[in-house]
């Protein structure tokens, strides 16, 4: 299997997640790493127009890999920001969806047990 196997459904599943969450998702220019057996990028959103109240914004993270059985696994990490500040269940730090027969399926808030998203509690 190629690299665009894995990645090859990408604007389908951005524009279901756009749906999903309610905000039109764009991808950030140079973010997508394409490989053998797996995929990613980063999108960003915002809920409703600019406007100069409160701004909720989205940064989503959208993974893909081959699984053992040749099958593509898709996910996506939802971080929610409001006004430049990250904010999730406590203790938590982001949301997670799955992709299983053609919808997004929440799996629930998860910890960043690792450190990975350190640097992401702000927008600039």
């Amino acid at each position: 299997m190629k690299t665009v196997d894995v990645w090859s459904e990408h604007v389908e599943w951005i524009h279901s997640l756009s749906v999903c969450l309610g905000c039109q998702l764009r991808l950030v220019e140079g973010s997508e790493s394409l490989e053998v057996d797996a995929a990613s990028a980063t999108l960003e959103g915002m809920v409703g127009p600019p406007h100069p109240g409160i701004i909720i914004e989205l940064v989503v993270k959208l993974l893909t890999s081959r699984k053992d059985d040749g099958d593509v696994a898709v996910w996506a990490l939802v971080f929610f920001f409001v006004d430049k500040r990250r904010v999730a269940e406590q203790g938590k730090c982001c949301l997670a969806v799955e992709w299983r027969s053609g919808q997004w399926i929440r799996r629930g808030w998860e910890s960043d047990d690792e450190g990975e998203w350190t640097g992401l509690e702000t927008l600039e």
